[in-house]
């Protein structure tokens, strides 16, 4: 038996695929900073409900997920960026790479300015207190969705930057600016504690604005050294070029409308059927099992681009070996995800204390959502990368039409309360489990034809 040293492992990388190599370095790389990251987004859990009180903490997640889901109709555009770009590069076409960044840019900045000036003009008349089921003052309300939207807004438009990065197949730059947000936001919610009192408006200015300080700055860097190449500008900004990042980009455009029906719903209906209160103890146990979610993702996020630039050069065999690798390493993960499971009660009591008290139901159900989260996002890396989307759109539309009514039906019907409401969202996610499994397995063998090939 051959013995695994630090000398054979080193070995190993060193002979390794140049395109398995960028990614492991970029996973490692992301395993470091996205490890912090979700420490620190521990952290804050117990510190901000402290800081605000459970119910108040429920209302701010909710006013997150609501201008979130707004904010997100870009229109596919970073997406069809990502694909559009590493195509562009694998070819060594830099002038039109260059373009499709500043189209991505100009774009996106337009639909973003449009997003704000309706936002401006309506967001008086939409009955928040209503809406978030809670009896903060109205006029409060308004001021911090105002200044989250407009945030939010605007981190889109600097977060092109992170798509390049993607294309470039340096995810484990994205996870550095993530742990970066999160530092900001530890360190300003600390203050917050320190020299303030439960305001929800310091707290909206803290967290949304720490990341757009951080891309603001490192965008500023990036462009002028790493970058340079592909710098946009506004001279090659071009609509000609829309519809080639539109091509793709409306269809993961549905796929995001969709994802955004799935998981950012959540915190709404359960405001909605139980309360501010339930979605705080939803959301811890959701940021418990989400560490290992989130790991899984950085784990893969370098092969979506990996995949593109594999299948623009024909490289059948590197796509097979990797596909296997990817199906191995989610099996670690479904172990880890059981003691998850299995060590969930204490866990929570030592993190948050009396604070929050999840239940057993809901973390075994929050485990098993996160296993198929898991299991998709192989999928979706393969079809996503070789621009094979169109069964994904489908998939992801059937699930969005079947969650919320069955989340009401679970969550108030049966009684099942914020665990039905996940349980749906895991129901939901079966059939794109299933389906794209097997166009992941045809399209990796070269065998898919008909609907399987696009």
């Amino acid at each position: 038996m051959k013995t695994i040293s630090l000398d054979y492992l080193r070995e190993r990388i060193r002979n390794g695929h140049p395109r398995t190599r960028k990614a492991q370095f970029n996973t490692v790389l992301g395993l470091g900073v996205k490890g912090g990251g979700v420490l620190i987004s521990l952290l804050l859990v117990p510190m901000t409900i402290d800081y605000l009180s459970k119910d108040t903490y429920g209302t701010w997640l909710t006013i997150s997920s609501i201008v979130t889901m707004i904010s997100f109709f870009d229109i596919g555009i970073g997406n069809g960026l990502r694909n559009k770009l590493s195509e562009a590069v694998s070819r060594r076409e830099m002038i039109l790479a260059r373009a499709y960044v500043s189209t991505a840019y100009f774009i996106f900045g337009v639909l973003q300015l449009t997003f704000i000036v309706i936002f401006l003009l309506l967001f008086r008349y939409v009955p928040w207190q209503r809406i978030l089921n809670t009896t903060i003052d109205n006029e409060q309300l308004q001021n911090v969705v105002l200044i989250t939207a407009i945030a939010i807004a605007i981190k889109l438009v600097l977060d092109i930057l992170s798509y390049v990065l993607f294309a470039l197949q340096e995810s484990g730059v994205v996870n550095l600016f993530n742990f970066l947000f999160n530092t900001l936001i530890l360190i300003g919610t600390y203050l917050l504690t320190c020299f303030t009192k439960g305001d929800l408006i310091y707290l909206a200015i803290v967290t949304t604005f720490s990341p757009i300080l951080v891309l603001l700055v490192s965008g500023f860097i990036l462009y002028r050294k790493r970058l340079k190449a592909y710098k946009p500008t506004f001279r090659l900004a071009n609509v000609k070029y829309a519809k080639s990042l539109l091509s793709l980009g409306y269809k993961f455009f549905v796929i995001q409308m969709a994802v955004i029906i799935l998981f950012y719903t959540d915190n709404l209906i359960i405001t909605q059927l139980f309360g501010p209160s339930e979605v705080a103890t939803y959301n811890v146990s959701f940021r418990y099992f989400n560490a290992a979610n989130t790991i899984f993702s950085i784990l893969i996020a370098p092969y979506w681009s990996a995949f593109t630039e594999a299948s623009v050069k024909n490289d059948t065999e590197w796509m097979k070996r990797t596909y296997i690798n990817l199906k191995k390493m989610w099996l670690f993960f479904f172990a880890l995800v059981i003691i998850m499971i299995i060590v969930a009660q204490p866990v929570c009591i030592m993190w948050v204390g009396d604070r929050v008290k999840v239940p057993i139901l809901l973390n075994l159900i929050m485990g098993l959502n996160v296993v198929i989260i898991c299991w998709n996002n192989i999928t979706v890396t393969v079809t996503n990368g070789l621009g094979r989307i169109n069964l994904q759109l489908f998939c992801s539309v059937f699930a969005s039409l079947v969650n919320i009514p069955l989340a009401i039906y679970l969550g108030q019907g049966l009684d099942l309360g914020s665990s039905g409401v996940i349980l749906s969202t895991c129901i939901s996610l079966l059939p794109a489990a299933l389906i794209g499994y097997i166009q992941s397995k045809k399209l990796i063998n070269n065998n898919a034809h008909g609907i399987w090939a696009n």
